[in-house]
């Protein structure tokens, strides 16, 4: 394509997943050309697979050496329920957004809240749990041992999320999608660039019949575990990422209760649980936490046997025996994020800069952290492309991407008879 058909933009946005969107939401309120280009679907991967709790730091005060990560995440829980109540000041609007409990719970032990008493108080934490007496508790655990805690974190539905950020950006189709800000290309191959030393000069993007050259005075990467092929691809040391896997467990059924929480061992989170529903209507539990880091080492099967005897020992509430329709299943997902020394997560949103901001490489860390990482990256640009944005580009004949399934979708299932057939006497 020859040069002089090229459009300048401000930004360039790689990757349409809860970092992405946030940070192209950003850049619009910054009055900034950007567009958002997806090589997938919307949220593929880590984004459509959180579990959506907008955590306010309490959890990270289990662990001494997690305690620096509680104050950078503890306005997130205000600053989410807030967007979500229409507050136009601090971000995107998400009143459609599906808030699917105002709160999580946490509950295990006698020693739960001495401890989270104890090292919570050396966290700057906004949001304090409340012990709940039995009869104000749901009653999956109104039983539970010790403390139940009720801790004012929102749960939110990704795919809501995603759909909420993504819809002012999209073109609207009587008018053609030139005025898309979000658009899909054809895979990785469908983004093109041209480098010199890593610094991107030039980006061609293709989708499907269309394609359109742009001269960007700043690119992010905000890919995920794709940073790492991208980095690459520019002739970048891809070893400044690092992944830390996961192997989530989900039980489905018309029988189970939407419940969302924590059930904390010692400095531990044994499992923690959230819900949604598949397109039958049924209940489906996320089981993430302990279980699913210690999970990287088991196969599929011996997951779910293990899930299984780990739920009844913190549920002994929950009967399954009834329900005829309980079923099993697993997937494997990698945290991509900067890389740490030590090989931990990160206390807080990442930023690496290169070329003077020109090239930006950006990880949420946390699903709740999206707003942190997009101010993060404004802050990162080079000054004078904010104080003189140039006008939006043409972007005719591209289509906005699609948004992901959640992760239960099209899953293979085990019912629960089978399982406990196969669990160990």
């Amino acid at each position: 394509m020859p040069e002089s058909s090229a459009q300048s933009i401000d930004l360039v946005v790689v990757g349409g997943g809860i970092a992405g969107l946030w940070i192209l939401d950003a850049a619009v309120r910054a009055g900034l050309s950007v567009v958002c280009v997806e090589a997938s679907k919307l949220g593929s991967g880590q984004s459509v697979c959180a579990q959506g709790i907008i955590h306010g730091g309490l959890k990270y005060t289990l662990k001494e050496r997690d305690l620096s990560a509680s104050a950078p995440i503890s306005a997130m829980p205000s600053l989410w329920t807030g967007l979500a109540s229409g507050d136009p000041q601090n971000g995107p609007d998400l009143r459609t957004a599906v808030m699917s409990s105002p709160c999580t719970w946490l509950w295990r032990t006698d020693s739960l809240a001495s401890r989270l008493g104890m090292l919570g108080a050396k966290a700057a934490l906004q949001t304090r749990p409340t012990t709940v007496p039995p009869a104000e508790r749901p009653p999956i655990i109104r039983e539970a041992p010790g403390a139940v805690l009720q801790v004012g974190e929102p749960v939110f539905e990704t795919r809501s999320v995603l759909e909420a950020l993504a819809r002012p950006h999209v073109g609207d189709s009587s008018e053609g999608s030139g005025n898309s800000r979000l658009i899909a290309v054809n895979g990785p191959e469908g983004i093109e660039f041209t480098s010199q030393g890593g610094e991107v000069k030039r980006v061609i993007l293709r989708g499907g019949n269309a394609e359109v050259t742009l001269l960007p005075r700043a690119v992010v990467l905000a890919a995920g575990a794709g940073n790492e092929g991208l980095l690459s691809r520019l002739g970048l040391d891809a070893s400044i990422t690092q992944r830390r896997p996961l192997h989530m467990t989900l039980l489905r059924s018309s029988s189970l209760p939407e419940f969302h929480g924590h059930c904390v061992d010692g400095n531990r989170t044994r499992v923690t649980i959230t819900s949604g529903r598949d397109t039958d209507g049924r209940v489906v539990w996320q089981l993430g936490g302990d279980l699913a880091e210690t999970g990287v080492a088991r196969e599929s099967a011996a997951q779910v046997t293990f899930a299984a005897a780990e739920l009844q020992a913190i549920l002994p509430a929950l009967d399954l025996s009834n329900c005829s329709d309980a079923a099993w299943s697993t997937y494997r997902i990698d945290r991509a994020e900067s890389r740490t020394r030590s090989g931990f997560r990160p206390d807080d949103a990442q930023v690496v800069s290169l070329h003077e901001g020109r090239l930006l490489v950006a990880w949420p860390t946390k699903w709740a952290l999206a707003p942190r990482l997009a101010a993060a990256v404004l802050d990162a640009l080079p000054p004078e492309l904010v104080a003189h944005p140039t006008p939006p580009v043409d972007l005719a004949g591209f289509e906005p991407p699609e948004i992901a399934a959640y992760p239960w979708e099209n899953r293979t299932w085990i019912s629960h008879h089978d399982v406990r057939s196969a669990a160990p006497a």
